[in-house]
């Protein structure tokens, strides 16, 4: 089935609802990774989960919890899950975590990181989706073809149980929805630093769409080989723009504070 399975899993309640987080290494020095998966599959993150349990503990939300066609944990909302988010945050009272959200994932982030800033250390957005001249449904489909092509065959048994469960017609609605948000009237007054991360041929997430929040973030950018998923075929380069910021803004390089700034 899905490499989901290759992480352990940890089962809980939120808001009164079932929620399952897939949790892998244990914590250090470092702060903790905390990960929103984009449309509520959260297979393909297991790569780069991987490689931060290398170095901290990582947390993977599976958020809006796809089960037998319904979304259990939270509705299938940008707002919704950037709000269960939040919650989870502060009911497990977590601080000092470093909140990655990837594609969808990457627009809860930003909702996350608006409501419960001081809980973070800083916030990354991978393949934060979409840029304005991508919001239509003709114009996504368009961008679709020559981003999918560049994806890897092994990422569908990664997603695609996911999909399934989300009943479909669920998932359409989800997107329909990620199309509506806007992260660029967020992102410039998030109160953490920001890591924002796409792949060079992503056409969900453009590279000058990455630079622009970044930019308004005044934040770091960087920019990985691949498409959307870049972090599934290259989790060792996704995990080094990765740790390289939380050194950044943790380590003992930033000496009690951090610096907007913009790489």
């Amino acid at each position: 089935m899905s490499r989901v399975r290759a992480l352990p899993a940890e089962h809980g309640s939120l808001d009164g609802r079932p929620v399952r987080m897939l949790v892998a290494g244990v914590r250090t020095d470092l702060p903790e990774v905390v990960l929103l998966p984009g449309l509520g599959a959260p297979g393909y993150l297991v790569p780069w989960v991987r490689q931060i349990a290398t170095w901290t503990r990582a947390t993977v939300l599976d958020l809006p919890g796809w089960r037998w066609g319904q979304a259990r944990t939270c509705p299938a909302t940008v707002a919704d899950i950037g709000t269960a988010a939040a919650h989870w945050l502060v009911e497990q009272d977590r601080r000092d975590v470093v909140l990655l959200g990837h594609s969808t994932g990457a627009q809860a982030a930003v909702r996350t990181a608006s409501l419960v800033g001081d809980r973070l250390a800083g916030v990354v957005l991978a393949g934060p989706t979409f840029d304005p001249a991508a919001r239509t449904v003709p114009r996504l489909l368009r961008r679709a073809a020559p981003t999918l092509a560049r994806e890897r065959l092994a990422e569908l048994p990664a997603v695609l149980p996911s999909y399934l469960h989300s009943g479909g017609l669920n998932l359409l609605r989800f997107l329909l929805d990620a199309l509506r948000d806007r992260p660029e009237d967020r992102v410039g007054q998030l109160p953490v630093p920001v890591l924002v991360v796409t792949g060079e041929h992503d056409g969900f997430a453009p590279p000058a769409w990455a630079h622009h929040l970044a930019t308004m973030a005044a934040g770091r950018c960087a920019i990985l080989p691949g498409a959307h998923n870049a972090c599934f075929p290259h989790p060792v380069q996704a995990d080094a723009a990765l740790r390289e910021a939380v050194l950044a803004w943790t380590g003992p390089a930033a000496q009690g504070g951090w610096a907007r700034t913009t790489t």
